[in-house]
């Protein structure tokens, strides 16, 4: 009996990873989840096992005659060459491997030219021209980039808080807010609690600047702005790069995906930048967007 031919998507998340075929019309006729597609937290061997687990179920399902990967590490070549030696192995031939931030912008705009900016723990913003062109901005990690991010907000409310307990900042709410939420209320407690935790532990104070500029506090709100700024010029820079003058920007990541204060000032200023555009919510999800990227392959 001859297979249906399908085309498939991947969305290779940190802690998941979710599998999505569908008919030549972009149909569903199966979907499946597995553990996370990271090569550096679980190992060859596992990645491996995970590549083979996840080929298998596309040659139950189907002839797969387009797939596109979307994962972060990308930029890893041992990741390649590990996902071409599992596709060669399948009989997998038309494959492609992107960044997940690409799948992310696929969806967002379901297929359409414009932008999407990611602001969560990290931020990233990349976007596609008329012509195809594709470019990423941001997206370097916590130590030397991230821009307007979680970690971005939260260390700035965490340095508010120590440059007023060295005498030379200013008096705010976040200093309450930080000791009542995150129990920081000495030096050596903060020291533990910055370098001790993940970058994820700092992100977790962006939500004290939301909460003290609903109060009106001065230095929330100024941390605020100065993030946005440096998240709208990210976009600026792409925007020129790709030499858009009009489109949508999609807000993605866990700082945009309601109606706050921060979304509101980033808002204000991707539009005072960049009249030609409008900000909006994604209209599908990054594993719709792998769909997407794979029909037109």
């Amino acid at each position: 009996m001859q297979k249906v031919k399908m085309i498939a998507g991947i969305d290779g998340g940190g802690t998941k990873t979710r599998v999505l075929c569908c008919d030549l019309q972009g149909q569903q006729i199966a979907a499946r989840e597995y553990g996370p597609f990271n090569l550096n937290s679980i190992g060859e061997t596992a990645f491996c096992k995970l590549l083979t687990d996840i080929t298998a179920f596309l040659n139950t399902e189907g002839d797969c005659t387009a797939l596109c990967i979307g994962a972060a590490g990308v930029s890893n070549p041992r990741m390649g060459e590990l996902i071409e030696q599992a596709m060669k192995t399948a009989g997998i031939i038309n494959w492609k491997l992107v960044g997940d931030q690409e799948i992310a912008l696929w969806g967002a705009l379901e297929g359409r030219p414009g932008l999407s900016v990611v602001a969560g723990t990290g931020s990233v913003c990349c976007g596609r021209n008329e012509a195809g062109d594709y470019i990423t901005a941001g997206g370097w990690g916590h130590l030397i980039g991230d821009e307007g991010s979680g970690y971005a907000i939260g260390r700035d409310v965490l340095k508010a808080v120590t440059h007023y307990w060295d005498g030379y900042g200013e008096e705010t709410g976040l200093i309450h807010a930080v000791k009542e939420i995150l129990d920081l209320g000495d030096r050596q407690k903060m020291i533990a609690y910055v370098y001790e935790n993940s970058k994820s532990s700092v992100a977790r104070a962006a939500r004290i600047a939301e909460q003290e500029a609903a109060k009106g506090d001065t230095a929330a709100m100024t941390i605020l702005q100065k993030n946005a700024e440096s998240l709208a010029e990210l976009i600026k820079a792409v925007i020129t790069r790709l030499s858009m003058q009009q489109g949508e920007i999609a807000l993605l990541g866990g700082l945009l995906e309601n109606d706050t204060i921060y979304r509101k000032k980033l808002v204000d200023e991707i539009q005072a930048r960049n009249p030609g555009f409008i900000c909006v919510a994604p209209k599908q999800n990054a594993l719709t967007g792998a769909v997407m990227m794979a029909l037109k392959m």
